[in-house]
C-alpha cells in the first residue's frame, strides 16, 4: 500500500525537514521566476489573448509544491533520463490507487531540472526515476486526464507541440488536480 507508515516521516523529523523543504522549494520558486521574467524581456511577442506567457508563467500559474517522500517498498528506479514516460507509466500502473503524473520542475544535488513525477492524493511524491536523496524539491502541475500523460517520452511543458496550444488556450478545467501546496503563500515577489 502506498500510504504506508514506513513511507513516511515521523513528525520527530518534520520540523528540521519542513524548515530545509521549504527552502528548497523557495529556491526552486525563485528559479522559476527568474526564468518567467527573462522570457519577459526577450523581446518576444506573444499574443495577447494567450493563456501564459512561458511554461515558467504557467508553472506560476497553476504549479503547487509537492512533498518528497521515501519510495515505496519494492519501487526500483526506473531508467534514468525518462522521467516523463517513467512517470506516466508508473502512475498509469497505480491509477487505482489515486497515482496522478505531475510535471515541472525539481532540485536535485543543487541544481534544478525540468522533470517529471507522480503524485499521491496527499500530495506527497513518488519518484520512479530518482531515488529519494535528502534536498529534493518538487515544484510543477497535477495533470488528472491520462490522455495528456507523455507515454513517448517527451514532456507535457518541454515538448514544443504540447506546449503551445496550452501556452495559447490554457488546460481545460478537469485535465489538473489541485494536489500539494499553493506556490504563493509563503514566497514574495523581490
Amino acid at each position: 500500500m502506498l500510504n504506508s507508515p514506513e513511507n513516511h516521516r515521523s513528525r520527530a523529523d518534520d520540523v528540521c525537514a519542513d524548515a530545509s523543504l521549504i527552502a528548497a522549494e523557495d529556491g526552486l520558486i525563485r528559479y522559476i521566476r527568474q526564468h518567467a521574467e527573462l522570457a519577459e524581456r526577450s523581446g518576444y511577442t506573444i499574443p495577447a489573448d494567450w493563456s501564459h506567457h512561458s511554461q515558467y508563467h504557467l508553472l506560476l500559474a497553476l504549479g503547487r509544491r509537492h512533498t518528497p517522500a521515501p519510495r515505496p517498498k519494492g519501487l526500483t528506479g526506473m531508467p534514468a533520463r525518462l522521467c516523463y514516460s517513467n512517470a506516466a507509466q508508473y502512475a498509469r500502473n497505480h491509477h487505482d490507487q489515486g497515482l496522478l503524473y505531475a510535471e515541472g520542475f525539481a532540485r536535485t544535488l543543487d541544481v534544478y531540472l525540468p522533470h517529471a513525477w507522480t503524485v499521491r492524493p496527499d500530495g506527497t511524491v513518488i519518484d520512479p526515476t530518482w531515488d529519494d536523496e535528502p534536498g529534493r524539491a518538487y515544484i510543477g502541475i497535477t495533470v488528472a486526464d491520462p490522455a495528456l500523460w507523455p507515454y513517448d517520452g517527451g514532456g507535457i511543458l518541454q515538448d514544443f507541440r504540447r506546449l503551445m496550444p496550452l501556452l495559447r488556450d490554457g488546460f481545460r478545467p478537469s485535465a489538473l488536480a489541485d494536489l500539494g501546496r499553493p506556490l504563493a503563500d509563503a514566497l514574495p515577489h523581490e
